[in-house]
């Protein structure tokens, strides 16, 4: 629970005759991060068995995929070998017709876009009363222009061109201007027309009146489209047909491409093969027993004893996995210590609730939390949110990184919605109709009292687990270290609350004597063990522990404001209708302003003081995960029965 997956290196032996199957069972199985192999002793690197054929397979099949439409299938392929592969593959012979189909569709949407935009232009053209054909000629070209804003600046486009180009035609219309100018003077025209607050289209070569243009048009629009949907139906019938296999091509080629990639990490003779790589302990037996099976008795499996750090694969129970975001986002663990995570889990959602303090911020947060991870895991075809703000967003985190920052808010706003009863806070207003169990600004002193002894109690655990860490890994000297500033810590803590309590520092006080003695052990521990260099951090564990009566701060300065906004509303609507409808504007923006606060200030604070005062006095990470040899099948079946270890 609190530790990764305990792994082991290990060495598989077998004939290369069963070198294939071995291999793919392992790629199945996904429970081996295959290394280079550390000690050849005569093995040569392995071999690529036709990889440029399979390459360009897969490549041709990535190309279809891309033209074709995605088809949902329940149908699986199950491929037994790389000859079954590569003729099946062979076989799959539409790539001409798609091809064809493909560029006759994009010449369609092509020439579909140019009428669209004639249309558009001819439309505009209503109230010309004249045969269109005077507009266009060997010698003369026409322009439509047209205002982008609302500003009207086509006045003084028309008297800048009438100065400029006195050789222009100029013909009001609707709500632009036709320009006329001689062939030979477009670019003069074009040039004194550069402002991106106009549009600017070409007049099409037509005869005959406006809506007469129109109306072919708007056939031609009819029967291109008409030829589009029917390439499009012609494209789908292969897609129906086809893509299922070809997904499911793609997906096998790029297994065996995975595969053969691995090969220079492999050794090998002409008779065996070689296979090295970091596997969970517990597979090993599982895993054993299977490719013994496979290669019918003519292999064998052996862990390897090395020195080297064995990549973490992170085991954490149900609801708290999802708090592994966050210790990545740190740092991963390394494989031989305590995996922080669980620990994240639970006293997060704590600081995170405790911070906030208030049952109608946590009921809100709760529902946009909920609303939130529905709408990521279940997004709308159409999205209302503003497309400025979403790209804002996504600028910032991916889909992902919200959906997990949205589920971890869940506990907390629910720790926040029982704290505010307890403290009787609602949006800052408190109901009158029972007395809270515990008022957060008469109580003052006693949360200070409590923040301080959290902050204690998660340095001296930091401190403690930072023991069992570096005894677990064999570096006793840290570990004794750990034990020296637990003692300078506490000794600080018990001195300083002597003096807080006007006691007395000397040999009348045993007890004083015992901390004092207490601190210059530990100082002289923390020598031994780190160096008097480390002496220098003996403030930060001060700070550090000071620093979780920020929880407090915080509280308190979110409940004074909601007080605050909520005093100014109060008094507005006992006053005038202009001050009521003021106190009411004052309070929306106000309270909007404060939950977002109580948002952000509770979540970054509260990360904070676990990654910097506790994880600092335990947590090394830099770990390097787990990454076993395996793609994910969603076309293909596994020709195993894997099973469960």
């Amino acid at each position: 629970m609190f530790v990764s997956a305990k792994m082991a290196k290990v060495r598989i032996t077998i004939l290369k005759a069963h070198y294939d199957i071995a291999l793919t069972f392992l790629h199945d199985a996904g429970v081996m991060q295959i290394e280079e192999v550390s000690d050849r002793n005569g093995l040569r690197t392995g071999e690529s068995i036709s990889y440029v054929e399979i390459s360009g397979l897969a490549q041709r099949m990535r190309s279809l995929m891309l033209m074709l439409k995605p088809v949902k299938s329940t149908k699986r392929y199950t491929f037994n070998s790389i000859d079954e592969l590569v003729r099946l593959a062979d076989s799959v012979n539409i790539d001409e017709t798609v091809i064809k189909l493909t560029k006759q569709i994009t010449d369609v949407e092509t020439e579909r876009k140019v009428l669209v935009d004639r249309l558009g232009t001819l439309t505009a053209l209503k109230g010309f009363d004249r045969d269109l054909a005077i507009l266009n000629s060997k010698s003369i070209i026409s322009f439509l222009i047209r205002n982008r804003t609302k500003r009207d600046i086509i006045s003084n486009i028309s008297v800048e061109i009438g100065r400029r180009a006195g050789d222009a035609a100029i013909t009001k219309v609707g709500d632009g201007l036709i320009i006329s100018v001689p062939r030979w003077s477009e670019q003069r025209i074009a040039d004194l027309i550069n402002d991106d607050r106009i549009y600017v289209n070409p007049i099409p070569r037509e005869r005959g009146g406006v809506e007469a243009a129109i109306s072919r048009t708007e056939s031609e629009i009819d029967i291109i489209e008409e030829r589009g949907v029917e390439l499009r139906d012609m494209l789908n019938d292969i897609s129906k047909r086809s893509y299922p296999l070809v997904s499911a091509l793609n997906e096998q080629l790029d297994i065996e491409l995975r595969k053969q990639e691995v090969t220079n990490r492999l050794g090998q003779s002409e008779r065996i093969v070689v296979i090295e790589g970091w596997m969970p302990e517990k597979s090993i037996a599982h895993i054993g027993r299977a490719i013994l099976k496979l290669t019918e008795g003519r292999s064998i499996i052996e862990r390897l004893e090395t020195d080297e750090i064995a990549p973490t694969k992170l085991e954490n129970p149900g609801p708290s996995r999802l708090f592994e975001f966050f210790i990545r986002f740190y740092s991963l663990p390394r494989s031989n210590e305590i995996d922080p995570t669980l620990m994240f889990a639970i006293i997060f959602p704590i600081f995170f609730g405790f911070m906030v303090g208030d049952a109608g911020y946590g009921v809100v947060m709760l529902f946009f939390a909920i609303w939130l991870s529905h709408r990521i895991t279940n997004p709308p075809k159409i999205s209302r949110v503003p497309r400025k703000i979403s790209s804002f967003v996504h600028t910032i985190i991916s889909d992902n990184g919200l959906l997990f920052i949205s589920r971890a808010i869940i506990p907390g706003s629910i720790i926040a919605i029982l704290l505010g009863i307890v403290f009787n806070n609602y949006f800052g207003f408190q109901l009158p109709f029972y007395s809270p169990i515990f008022n957060v600004q008469l109580g003052l002193s006693k949360l200070l009292v409590v923040a301080g002894w959290i902050g204690v109690f998660m340095v001296s655990f930091g401190f403690v687990l930072g023991f069992v860490n570096n005894i677990s890994i064999g570096n006793r000297k840290h570990a004794i270290a750990k034990i020296g500033w637990l003692l300078v810590a506490l000794g600080i803590v018990f001195i300083g609350l002597i003096v807080l309590h006007r006691g007395i520092i000397g040999s009348s006080n045993p007890l004083s004597i015992l901390y004092i003695a207490a601190i210059f052990v530990g100082i002289g521990v923390v020598v031994y063990g780190e160096g008097v260099q480390a002496l220098m951090e003996v403030p930060s564990i001060i700070s550090h522990i000071l620093s979780y009566t920020r929880l407090v701060g915080i509280l308190l300065a979110s409940v004074i404001l909601a007080e605050v906004i909520d005093l100014v509303f109060m008094r507005g609507i006992h006053g005038s209708i202009l001050l009521a409808i003021l106190g009411v504007v004052i309070l929306a923006i106000g309270q909007m302003f404060n939950m977002v606060i109580a948002v952000f200030e509770p979540g970054i604070q509260g990360a904070r003081l676990i990654y910097v005062e506790f994880f600092s006095k335990f947590f090394s990470g830099n770990g390097k995960e787990f990454s076993p040899f395996k793609n994910e099948r969603k076309r293909t079946l596994s020709r195993f029965n894997i099973g469960k270890p």
